[in-house]
Formats: structure tokens, C-alpha cells, sequence
């Protein structure tokens, strides 16, 4: 049988066998990223690459908006990024994306409202949490079940750890494809940083080599407004900002910049946040007018007081900048957010004298089991803290009432409080 198979293959006359397929990719996606009172950016990472098109319809079905991207295997791998204007605030949308005719990501579950117009009274519900599990995990959807209308990825989500931009892609992309990840991130708009496990290295800081490829599979696999800024060498680190209702956060990045150049508070020292990024938050948080303004960055503003360096104590030059600009220029409600440390604390900084209010600091972490016990450590300004896995922050911020209120709560994955901080505006007031 054998010979005579030969003797077919060397007539031409044998069946030929149809090359195996090349497995297809199951699609990630799509997740809601920045989502204003009239805009929204979606993203969507398809299994093939194609010509891909988005629909908004508002209620009763009416179109509202469209936008068509190609995603190719060769740019951003693969993932297409569409923005769509002109919608109206605090209103329900529905979305569907089509490849030429046909559906692949339809139904009720594509549905998302816009936040309220900025300055008007308002009640927004936002979800923030820190290091993250890749695996599938409950707190995703206790996130929405506590009433959160969008989320906050505050770093270490996930976590890359890797150089290789194959790897950090698919690290970004099993993070994102978890079943209850899948269904928050399509129905609520979410917004994300970085710490050091997703800036690619543990206590990793701007000087360490792997940093362009950590950025680039971030920018693939995230659907902020904007990221850092733009040089004639690329693109420059990932801090942004956004406003929802009368909340703006602003999204620091310490990583990137950090010990690249001389600090603009100090030339003997090194910079943690670079001038250009400086510059812009200075000039962002100076023109907010939302009532409630929140400092947000991966590590957190005091001291680890462990062997790492990636902490605002170690940076304290720039640290004390940030709170001399608020003092200097009058900024009312700010409060600080971080995470990192595996440890959930509320500290309250004395700050009347200095900027005419007390300074909060709220740390929220981590997400996942893993907690940290040595990094719960004395501090004359705690407040709240917990060696809790498993832990998210809700925020509530209120301007239908007078004084405007803003509360703060974490919560396991089982619903549990484990403790609140409740503000008021006149107490975020000189």
C-alpha cells in the first residue's frame, strides 16, 4: 500500500491533505474605557483581524453614533480602540459591533450610561481596587452588585512581571477575559494606572530597561483618554485624568519618569514625577471645578518602611510640591488614593495650618487573597486599617444635598463593610 501511495505522489495524482487551520482567537472584549456626558471610547479585541463597526443606539433604538477600525495582527495586537461623540448625559445607551453584516458582540448586556453633566447636583457611584487576581474571582461582580456606575484600576491589574511584549500582551489579555472582569468591563466604563508588578517589575522605577514594552502592551490592552504624552521618541509614560459627575480623578504616574532626571523641586535629587508630567497636573488641577478631586497613584504617600523604595516617602521633595501647590492656589476636596502594600488603611493628615483642610489618604488593596501584615504599619495619622484580602473601595459622591457628601467604603467580596469614611465639602474646605 505504501509503494503504491508513492507511486501516486510522484504521478501528481494523490489527494492532497488541506493544511491544519490556524487556531483562531477567542475575542476579548469588548470594555468600556473613558465615558464622558457626551462621549464614549469602547475597545474591543476581535479573533480575527478585520474591519470592525460599533453602533450606539439610545432609547427607543434611535441611532445615536457609529464608528468603524480595522484591527490588524500587526498594529496593537490586534485590538481596535472606537470613540463616539454627540451623546447626551446621564442617559442609558445600548452598543453592538458587527464585522460587515455580521454580530459578534450584541444583546442586553451592551448597555451603558453616560455620566451626569459636569457641574450639575448628582449622585455617582465609582468602584477603585488594586493588585488583582487573574483568575476568576467573585469581588468583579459584588463590584457591580454595591451599585458601582465605573471602576477605577488602580495597578497591579494584573500583574506582568515580564519584559517580553508577548508575554505582557497575554497577561493583559487573560486579565481582561475572566468571566466577571468580561461582564463589569462591558456594561461600566472603566479607567486604569499602573504600579510596579504592571509596569513590569517588582519596585521597578523609570531607569529600568523593560519600561517600553510594559507601556505599549498597556496602551493595547487599556481604553483611557489619554496617555502621558506624546515626543518625537514615543509616547511618555500613562497619567491622565477624567471627570465623572463631581468627581475628577487624576491618574499619576510615578513609574515611568522616576529617576530619568534631575527633580524639578531639587536638582541634587532625582525626580519621581518628571517636569512635563508636573507641569500638566499642576495645570489640570488647577483648572478642575469638580467638588471632589481625587490624587490618585499606584504606591502609596507615606512610608513602606520596608527594604523598597517605591513609595512617596522616598520622592517626599515632590510629595510636599503636590501639597504646597494646593495650598498655594487654594484647592478645595482633594483627597489621595493608593494601593500596593496588600494592606487596607485610612490616615488623616493634620493639614489646617497648611492648606486650611485635613489631607485624606485612602489605601485600597488588595483584590486578591494575598495580604501583607509587616506593611500595616504604626502611623501617627491612621485611622482605619486592615489586613483584609479580597477588598474594594465604593465611593459615593453626593452634590444633591447640601453640604455635598462623600463617602468612602470598603468592602470584601462578600459584601462585608470592613470600614467607611464619610466627608462633607465644608470639611474639604479652607
Amino acid at each position: 500500500a505504501l509503494e503504491a501511495y508513492v507511486r501516486l505522489v510522484r504521478s501528481g495524482q494523490a489527494p492532497r491533505v488541506a493544511p491544519t487551520p490556524k487556531p483562531v482567537d477567542k475575542p476579548t472584549g469588548p470594555m468600556l474605557g473613558h465615558v464622558s456626558s457626551t462621549e464614549a471610547r469602547l475597545w474591543y479585541r476581535p479573533s480575527e483581524p478585520g474591519t470592525y463597526g460599533l453602533s450606539v443606539r439610545g432609547p427607543g433604538g434611535a441611532l445615536a453614533g457609529s464608528a468603524t477600525q480595522t484591527a490588524s495582527a500587526d498594529q496593537r495586537d490586534q485590538t481596535v480602540v472606537f470613540d463616539v461623540g454627540g451623546l447626551s448625559p446621564d442617559t442609558l445607551w445600548t452598543y453592538e459591533i458587527k464585522r460587515g453584516e455580521a454580530l459578534v458582540s450584541s444583546g442586553p448586556a451592551n448597555r451603558f450610561r453616560t455620566p451626569p453633566t459636569d457641574g450639575e447636583p448628582a449622585r455617582v457611584t465609582i468602584g477603585f481596587g488594586s493588585c488583582a487576581p487573574s483568575t476568576p474571582d467573585r469581588i468583579w461582580t459584588r463590584v457591580r452588585d454595591e451599585g458601582c456606575e465605573a471602576f477605577v484600576f488602580m495597578g497591579d491589574t494584573p500583574y506582568v512581571d515580564s519584559a517580553d511584549l508577548d508575554v505582557a500582551r497575554a497577561r493583559h489579555r487573560r486579565f481582561l477575559a475572566q468571566p466577571e472582569i468580561a461582564s463589569m468591563i462591558r456594561a461600566i466604563p472603566s479607567w486604569g494606572t499602573w504600579d510596579d508588578h504592571d509596569f513590569g517589575k517588582n519596585d521597578g522605577h523609570g531607569d529600568w530597561t523593560g519600561k517600553e514594552v510594559a507601556r505599549q502592551a498597556f496602551v493595547d490592552y487599556r481604553a483611557n483618554r489619554s496617555f502621558g504624552h506624546e515626543t518625537d521618541q514615543g509616547g511618555q509614560g500613562v497619567y491622565t485624568s477624567f471627570r465623572y459627575g463631581p468627581v475628577e480623578v487624576f491618574l499619576l504616574d510615578p513609574r515611568w519618569f522616576s529617576r530619568t532626571e534631575p527633580s524639578f523641586v531639587d536638582p541634587d535629587q532625582p525626580t519621581c514625577l518628571g517636569k512635563v508630567q508636573w507641569a500638566w497636573f499642576q495645570r489640570e488641577l488647577r483648572a478642575s471645578s469638580a467638588t471632589f478631586k481625587v490624587i490618585l497613584t499606584g504606591m502609596i504617600w507615606d512610608d513602606k518602611k520596608n527594604g523598597e523604595k517605591d513609595d512617596w516617602h522616598t520622592y517626599r521633595y515632590e510629595r510636599e510640591a503636590i501639597f504646597d501647590f494646593i495650598a498655594e492656589h487654594k484647592i478645595e476636596g482633594c483627597v489621595l488614593m493608593s494601593g500596593d502594600i496588600h494592606v487596607s488603611r485610612a490616615l488623616r493628615y493634620p493639614m489646617q495650618e497648611r492648606i486650611g483642610y485635613d489631607l485624606w489618604q485612602f489605601v485600597v488593596s488588595p483584590m486578591h487573597s494575598s495580604t501583607i501584615a509587616s506593611l500595616d504599619v504604626p502611623h501617627p495619622h491612621l485611622v482605619h486599617h486592615a489586613v483584609e484580602p479580597h477588598v474594594f473601595m465604593r465611593m459615593v459622591a453626593d452634590t444633591s444635598r447640601t453640604p455635598a457628601t462623600l463617602l468612602a467604603t470598603w468592602i470584601n467580596r462578600d459584601g462585608r463593610k470592613i470600614f467607611e469614611v464619610s466627608l462633607n465639602e465644608d470639611q474639604l474646605k479652607r
